[in-house]
């Protein structure tokens, strides 16, 4: 399976490429690893109900399909499509700043996706995708985006949790509801599984805004309080 190349040599200097690793957790377990410990007391979830999570690959573990696209300016994009959970599928373009993302029900890739990079610089989705499940309904994903900051001279490793809703039939199909900065805060797996049970099924997609859990925010709650958001990508 064919991996998305631009700015390799940034993204490797600050150790985002190789084997990827989580705060708590061992390699390749996945955006939100460990124990799914149900869903949170109020919100989109009931308690009654407990959500499910499953996994699905966008590299040779998945079933995807790729191309590299040339502009008429010589700009080269890799387009890359991937089966997801229950009929749902992933779409992604890759060019030299990063990467954009999104999640349908239905074939349509000509629709612009929302970009990773809500923090740090040429990045790119880890490879393991995170699906939150309801009576066999995905309602939310889960993806990490491992980028580089430079704030110091040097690229750092930055890596970011983004939570994303599903609206099967809709217009958008998916929209970002918010980010866990996962350099910043402990237990980001579990926060931003929170964060997809609690606000993805009531987020307003036209709201132009996310919800920001940072080292100032360091929870769901916090962010609610403080009203923490920033322009959605």
């Amino acid at each position: 399976m064919k991996q998305m190349f631009v700015s390799a040599l940034v993204v490797a200097a600050a150790g985002v490429a190789g084997v990827y690793f989580m705060p708590g957790g061992a390699p390749d377990e996945g955006p939100a690893a460990g124990p799914v410990d149900g869903p949170a007391d109020s919100g989109g979830v009931t308690p009654a109900a407990a959500p499910e999570t499953l996994l699905s690959y966008t590299d040779e573990r998945g079933t995807c399909s790729g191309e590299e696209q040339v502009s008429e300016d010589e700009r080269v994009t890799y387009v890359q499509a991937c089966d997801g959970v229950a009929g749902w599928r992933w779409y992604a373009e890759a060019s030299e700043h990063g990467q954009t993302s999104r999640f349908s029900d239905r074939n349509d890739p000509e629709v612009q996706g929302q970009y990773g990079g809500y923090l740090g610089n040429f990045g790119q989705f880890h490879t393991v995708i995170e699906w939150r499940v309801l009576d066999g309904a995905p309602y939310a994903t889960i993806h990490r985006y491992v980028s580089a900051t430079f704030e110091t001279g040097d690229a750092v490793r930055q890596e970011t949790l983004i939570v994303t809703a599903l609206r099967p039939g809709g217009s958008p199909t998916s929209c970002h509801v918010g980010l866990v900065d996962a350099t910043a805060v402990s237990g980001a797996n579990e926060i931003a599984r929170e964060m997809a049970d609690r606000l993805a099924a009531d987020h307003d997609c036209a709201s132009g805004t996310v919800w920001v859990v940072d080292a100032a925010s360091p929870s769901v709650d916090a962010a609610l309080a403080s009203g923490s958001t920033r322009p959605a990508n």
